[in-house]
């Protein structure tokens, strides 16, 4: 029996995998003993706390002044009287205190600011260095914040995080060795805005809508306070790393970033939710503070409700988003126990155009080196997605293609895809080179069969392609073909690149060591081939969405050029209790290897995935 799990959204960039099924999914079945964030019974910041603002580099006094009133408006004794408020939005905090049976809550008011305009250790800072800088704070009773300028380079800054949080050493006092707080978050106009600054800035990764107007006109400096405030709620409740969290310790989901990308009702991947607008700027906001300023804050995962909460129109509670960044894995789910959806709407919208039907023939165009046996990987696979050759062994692989009728019931259509393995082409020869357009994809795919087909160009792991591991691990489209009596026909394409060489942890994973998000360890690849392996997945994800959105007017949501589709409206998602960074209570062989889906002889694989429209959620084998 497929189990049928709550429908996880990711946008990748890396950053917003945001974790909506669709703009009006409103409930959700939450188990009120099952937290999503564990509570590991260590202290929590309490009492009246400094916060302190060390600023390394050039700063402009405007943009000091954007995250000083940002720090004033979290303090109830300073409150915008406006709402919705950062007051408001950081009183959700406190119910982790209560929680936690805490009857110490925290109050946060604005301490030093210490200027470093020289670039004292230079302008490339280690962690160490950060925590040197942050001990220009106070020493007790602080959380000190580090802010590093636009031209400053922070390890691991845009590679896999836009700021941290820890704990240090700080005042001896009659003998007692108190710690502070501190945090840094770096202004990323400059390296990647894309990345930490979304929604400002055209995002890196995932659905490319355009960017949002930055309530107080700084790009850099409102990313920051993003960053900064996701950061501050995870000081709060996770000080000293034992406080809430979910997974590693060195790599914990918190308040913030358990619902990361997600700011108003109705987000979902690459839409950052239904926000204010400011009349006379255009400027996007949620949130009032102090000094007439207006803030975009993140969503706090809210342990009274189980779900992620938002400031919009009276703190409005809507599903748990979960998202990995890498790109690509973000996985979406409260706990590995939350197993059921309240929804009656369609998250894709069928836009009336034809699907694909009939007896079609799936063409492998192999370009550049490949190994018979790594041919003999993708081939078996696509064998297997026939329930005429289907495996003896369940769950399997045609089992998991099943789920694509659903759609062609739904369209009324009763002519279902058959798909068999068709001509395999080898040009090994690199003819093209080793750098290829869409355009070239294209008049590969065409060396297919030019009518009932799915032509699937494969590229080798030392060839680039536009947009490989930038924005994506392979495209599908249709392209004119043959012309058989006066009738011009129309074949389907697919291109799947080996990321093995370029890109494994964005197009590989999770065989793969993620490029962003929590760092858990890759996972065996069923047939020993972590590039092939991972190509499998990428494959089995467009040929849901061929299927089902042929001709760019089937099944999707969103923009038609960057649309969610079967497979890709449940990203990172394989089995059930997926979370960010962890894809799922998988099978595992003998070998160690990681599966959910049986093939012809005798293979194993792991299949993405699929939204199912008759249950509204993401349906996966195990």
């Amino acid at each position: 029996m497929a189990a049928n799990i709550i429908l996880k959204l990711f946008l990748v960039i890396s950053f917003f995998n945001v974790c909506f099924a669709s703009r009006k999914l409103t409930a959700l079945v939450q188990d009120p003993q099952m937290q999503l964030l564990k509570y590991h019974k260590g202290a929590l910041l309490s009492g009246k706390i400094s916060v302190n603002l060390i600023w390394y580099g050039k700063f402009k006094p405007s943009q000091r002044a954007i995250v000083s009133d940002f720090i004033n408006s979290l303090s109830s004794s300073t409150p915008s009287k406006t709402n919705p408020s950062v007051a408001q939005w950081w009183k959700t905090t406190e119910k982790y205190y209560h929680l936690a049976n805490s009857k110490n809550t925290l109050s946060l008011n604005l301490g030093k600011q210490v200027l470093i305009e020289n670039y004292s250790l230079g302008k490339s800072l280690t962690q160490k260095q950060i925590v040197q800088l942050a001990s220009k704070g106070e020493q007790k009773d602080a959380i000190n914040v580090v802010l590093t300028a636009s031209d400053v380079a922070v390890d691991g800054f845009c590679v896999n995080r836009c700021g941290t949080h820890g704990a240090s050493k700080g005042a001896v006092i009659n003998g007692k060795t108190y710690k502070f707080a501190y945090i840094w978050v770096g202004n990323s106009e400059t390296f990647c805005p894309g990345y930490c600054a979304w929604p400002f800035h055209q995002p890196i990764y995932g659905p490319q809508s355009p960017p949002l107007g930055a309530p107080n006109n700084d790009v850099g400096v409102d990313g920051m306070v993003i960053n900064l405030a996701s950061l501050l709620a995870g000081t709060a409740t996770n000080p000293f790393g034992n406080g809430y969290y979910q997974g590693e310790a060195d790599a914990p989901l918190e308040a913030a970033s358990a619902c990361p990308g997600v700011y108003a009702k109705g987000a979902y991947p690459g839409y950052a939710g239904d926000l204010l607008v400011d009349k006379t700027t255009g400027a996007s906001y949620n949130a009032h503070g102090t000094n007439g300023r207006k803030y975009l804050v993140p969503a706090l995962y809210d342990p009274a409700t189980s779900s992620c909460s938002t400031l919009k129109m009276s703190s409005s509670h809507f599903i748990l988003s979960l998202f990995v960044l890498i790109s690509f894995i973000n996985v979406c789910f409260a706990s590995r126990k939350l197993t059921a959806l309240v929804e009656q709407t369609q998250l894709l919208q069928y836009h009336k155009g034809a699907l694909l039907s009939g007896k079609i023939s799936v063409n492998l165009i192999w370009y550049g080196k490949f190994k018979p046996s790594q041919r003999a990987i993708v081939s078996d696979f696509i064998n297997s997605l026939s329930s005429s050759t289907p495996s003896k062994t369940n769950p399997s692989v045609a089992q998991w293609w099943k789920t694509t009728e659903k759609y062609y019931r739904l369209a009324n259509s009763k002519n279902t895809p058959s798909l068999s393995l068709g001509k395999q082409v080898l040009i090994e020869n690199y003819s093209l080179g080793k750098s290829l357009t869409q355009k070239q994809i294209v008049q590969l795919a065409s060396k297919g069969e030019q009518k009932d087909a799915i032509n699937v160009v494969l590229t080798a792991s030392d060839v680039a392609v536009d947009g490989f591991c930038v924005n994506r691990c392979g495209t599908h489209g249709a392209s004119k073909g043959a012309v058989i009596k006066g009738k011009t026909y129309k074949f389907a394409y697919i291109w799947v690149g080996n990321s093995e060489t370029l890109c494994p942890g964005y197009c590989a994973w999770p065989f793969h060591q993620p490029i962003y998000g929590p760092q858990t360890p890759p996972l065996g690849a069923p047939n020993n081939d972590v590039g092939v392996d991972g190509m499998v997945i990428n494959l089995a994800s467009l040929l849901a969405g061929t299927a089902t959105n042929p001709f760019g007017n089937g099944y999707y949501q969103g923009e038609a050029d960057a649309p969610l589709e079967a497979a890709s409206a449940c990203p990172g998602v394989y089995a059930k209790g997926a979370y960010p960074g962890y894809p799922g209570d998988l099978l595992v062989d003998k070998t160690g290897a990681s599966y959910n889906a049986h093939g012809t002889n005798g293979r194993k694989y792991l299949v993405p995935a699929l939204y199912d429209p008759a249950t509204f959620t993401c349906s996966t084998l195990v």
